[in-house]
């Protein structure tokens, strides 16, 4: 699958997705200064689900209704990140093609799931 990894990600997420087989392009990897509308703009021309922990991909998405493939929120926790990478990639395996075409929130206990316009 095809990942834009927003910078406000840790490294090592884009590092597990690779290591995964997945092709990731990692935002603090290429333009630390994009904006939110650049990364969705991205991420529609390229096919790429959006992984952020950034709430305003929601609102891009959903209330705004950009056309995104997919965004895959990671809420905040006080999980150790590599437990957290395990998870995301566990997830990602596991649910494949069921990430485009929605907003998958990930919390600590619970996955959930809002179909996007």
């Amino acid at each position: 699958m095809r990942f834009i990894v927003d910078e406000c990600c840790h490294r090592v997420i884009a590092l597990a997705l690779r290591e995964a087989g997945h092709d990731v392009l990692y935002i603090a990897e290429n333009d630390r200064r994009a904006s939110d509308e650049t990364i969705v703009g991205m991420a529609i021309d390229g096919e790429w689900i959006v992984i952020t922990a950034d709430y305003d991909f929601g609102e891009l998405a959903v209330r705004q209704r950009m056309a995104m493939p997919g965004v895959v929120l990671l809420a905040p926790t006080k999980q150790p990140v590599a437990l957290r990478v395990s998870r995301l990639v566990s997830i990602v395996a596991d649910l494949g093609d069921r990430l485009r075409g929605s907003l998958t929130i990930i919390e600590d206990d619970r996955l959930r799931f809002r179909p996007l316009p």
